[in-house]
């Protein structure tokens, strides 16, 4: 696809690649890529790519097709799920050697599963793991035969049949095709577990269990809690196997850390590939964000920090994810570093210091180049204005990475360049300085003055990174006419744990203030023109929009874009479907227990609602259940009854976030109508 210059329309068709996963000797990568119509469908398809070339051909193409991954058994076979009618399951089987690349069905499962997982076996065969909802006899449940019951959570309804990993192993017949080898075996059969935890959140389940020779493990939120302030609260199990082939006897074990907190946050674990160690992440209650490795010896009794007791050094950046490399002895980390996700390798020694081995742009997935390969690694990437690069890193050499394809070709199939985008360093609110990225137009001059479109990230606690996005991507922003500046203010990661805790209890005092002192450092820059500004943000940066609309910096632009954000925050804590924050407001997010803290930055404070005069669009779809449509509707109410020019646009079958193409493009179209109808882009 080559585009002139970046549209909704454009972002909406680009073909969206996945992540590269390379096979066992690290010659070819197996990658999926969408490609959506306007008007019509979104083609899925599964390809192969030459390592050594950077060509490509197509193995399968179906939309119903998900989780396709490389068997694992030294050959070149995929393995996939693809949903079938009446909620049954298809296993199917390709060989990436043969032509033509005709899929063979291994055998169906007789309710709908997903988060497929793969581990060859010593005796040759292959144990795999899906998870699905159980019924109350830890029985496959077919909820499309038999409806769930639910609540809400997140973005969907939380089924009251809870998620399990259920488990089987496949085996070749006498052609030399795979089958399953026998019925699947629920693994928390007869316990009060869940798993794998973020079964209802917007990532990947398969990030939290793992499977190894001997087992599996896993991450499950702690039963039976009744304390609202640690609903959520997780922990990694350790579930001994005697055979893939057999129902389970050994009951899941729970493993301990060695730490002051007893509760906390525990996912993505990992079994080393000898399957003698299980390492996984953890983060405490009051700092869920503080996310420290733990690594347990499966025979000792707790698990130990990586950084206090391993290697014993210090390290300023949190690790957001980890991969054993495949000799065991070392990790490969991703960490928030200064806007970017950065990729580093530690050794499991005494002393041993994180390498840096790629710093430039954000990365999204890393795969050892071959299972018995230590050194180099095929990273998957992207940045502001490229939506996907593979390059190989190598772990023990400091040349530059060799890329293997990159999908835009540096954006110029958008009609983009790296050049459009910048840095700058502002002083925040305090005794620190913020960090910013700034991107212009493709056809910037830098002796006209631009409109201004400042735009502030969710979270609190999260950052702008130089990624690609297909929701807020800043590059489509700027195309639009527009300087775009995503400032990292305070809450952000990657800038050290001191400046991300600061965002708590004081969620409209040092954020705003930090916007306040952007907002003065940019009339400085002579190609911005800061009196013909708008603001835009979602989630907490919806938030943000409803404080800056009650406080004087409001006043500073011409129009806002809240998208789901939170109105009166008192009561939006006990509509979410997320109670907790015992930090965030000095106190229990209770109004009954601490209405001073929840008041103290309330967008919906009565002596602010009168200063709403900025023209807002509000934003909030129905399904929304982290920050419910009453929020937006309040805010929207308010404006309307102020008189302040305003728009409710809402989406009945989307959330939190606006996925569907379709919808994503109406998004897209209503907001830059908006900016543009009071900025004068539009004329």
């Amino acid at each position: 696809m080559l585009v002139e210059k970046l549209t909704p329309e454009a972002l909406i068709c680009a073909p969206r690649r996945g992540p590269a996963i390379p096979n066992h000797d690290g010659t070819l990568a197996l990658y999926t890529v969408s490609v959506h119509t306007i008007g019509g469908e979104t083609l899925k398809e599964i390809r192969v790519m030459n390592i050594a070339t950077g060509d490509s051909r197509q193995l399968f193409d179906d939309a119903k097709a998900q989780d396709a991954t490389w068997l694992g058994d030294g050959s070149n076979t995929i393995i996939l799920l693809k949903k079938g009618g009446e909620g049954i399951t298809f296993l199917l089987a390709i060989d990436a050697d043969k032509s033509p690349n005709d899929p063979y069905i291994v055998g169906h499962i007789s309710a709908p599963v997903q988060n497929l997982k793969v581990k060859a076996l010593k005796d040759g065969s292959v144990a795999f793991a899906v998870v699905a909802l159980a019924d109350p006899d830890g029985q496959l449940f077919n909820g499309e035969v038999k409806k769930p019951t639910h609540t809400g959570k997140w973005n969907s309804y939380r089924n009251l049949e809870k998620y399990s990993i259920f488990y089987s192993t496949l085996s070749k017949k006498e052609d030399g095709l795979w089958k399953i080898a026998g019925p699947l075996h629920n693994a928390l059969a007869n316990t009060d577990l869940e798993a794998p935890i973020s079964m209802y959140e917007p990532t990947d389940a398969r990030d939290n269990y793992d499977l190894s020779q001997g087992g599996i493990t896993l991450a499950a939120e702690e039963p039976g809690i009744t304390d609202p302030m640690l609903l959520g609260a997780s922990d990694i199990y350790y579930v001994r196997l005697s055979s893939f082939a057999t129902a389970r006897v050994h009951r899941p074990v729970r493993i301990g850390v060695h730490s002051t907190d007893d509760d906390g946050y525990s996912s993505h674990p990992r079994f080393s590939p000898d399957g003698s160690l299980i390492a996984f992440l953890r983060g405490s209650i009051s700092a869920f964000e503080q996310l420290r490795i733990f690594i347990h010896q499966i025979e000792s009794p707790k698990a130990i920090d990586l950084f206090d007791m391993i290697t014993g050094k210090k390290w300023p950046l949190v690790p957001s994810g980890f991969e054993f490399a495949p000799n065991g002895h070392a990790l490969y980390i991703t960490a928030d570093d200064t806007g970017r996700i950065g990729l580093y390798k530690v050794d499991l020694l005494p002393s041993a210091y994180p390498k840096t081995l790629l710093r430039d742009g954000s990365v999204v997935s890393y795969y050892p180049l071959g299972q018995d390969n230590n050194e180099r690694v095929l990273v998957t990437s992207s940045n502001l204005v490229e939506s996907s690069i593979y390059q190989i890193v190598d772990a023990d050499a400091d040349h530059e990475p060799i890329t293997v394809s990159a999908a835009t070709r540096s954006g110029s199939k958008f009609g983009l360049s790296p050049n459009q985008v910048s840095e700058i360093y502002f002083e925040g609110g305090g005794d620190y300085c913020v960090h910013a990225f700034v991107i212009r137009p493709s056809n910037f001059d830098e002796n006209k003055k631009y409109p201004l479109a400042l735009l502030v990230h969710g979270g609190p606690i999260s950052a702008w990174y130089d990624s690609w996005s297909t929701r807020w991507n800043p590059a489509l922003w700027a195309e639009q006419g527009y300087i775009v500046v995503t400032p990292n203010i305070t809450g952000s990661t990657g800038y050290g744990i001191e400046f991300a805790n600061a965002v708590r209890d004081n969620w409209g005092g040092r954020p705003y203030d930090d916007l306040v002192n952007c907002m003065e450092y940019l009339k400085q820059v002579p190609y911005i023109d800061t009196n013909n500004a708008i603001a835009a943000g979602a989630s907490y940066g919806g938030y943000m929009m409803n404080w800056l609309q009650g406080n004087p910096l409001g006043r500073s632009f011409k129009a806002i874009v809240c998208h789901d954000g939170i109105f009166h925050l008192p009561t939006f804590i006990l509509q979410t479907d997320s109670i907790g924050g015992a930090n965030d407001f000095g106190g229990p997010p209770l109004l009954w227990k601490n209405l001073k803290g929840l008041e103290r930055y309330n967008p919906a404070k009565p002596d602010l609602l009168p200063n709403w005069k900025t023209p807002m669009l509000v934003i909030h779809s129905e399904k929304d259940y982290r920050c419910p449509i009453t929020e937006g509707l309040g805010a929207f109410h308010t404006l309307q009854l102020l008189g302040t020019p305003s728009r409710f646009l809402t989406f009945p079958d989307e959330d939190h976030w606006v996925l569907k193409e379709e919808n994503s493009l109406e998004w897209h179209r209503q907001v830059f109508a908006w900016i543009n109808k009071y900025t004068g882009v539009a004329s």
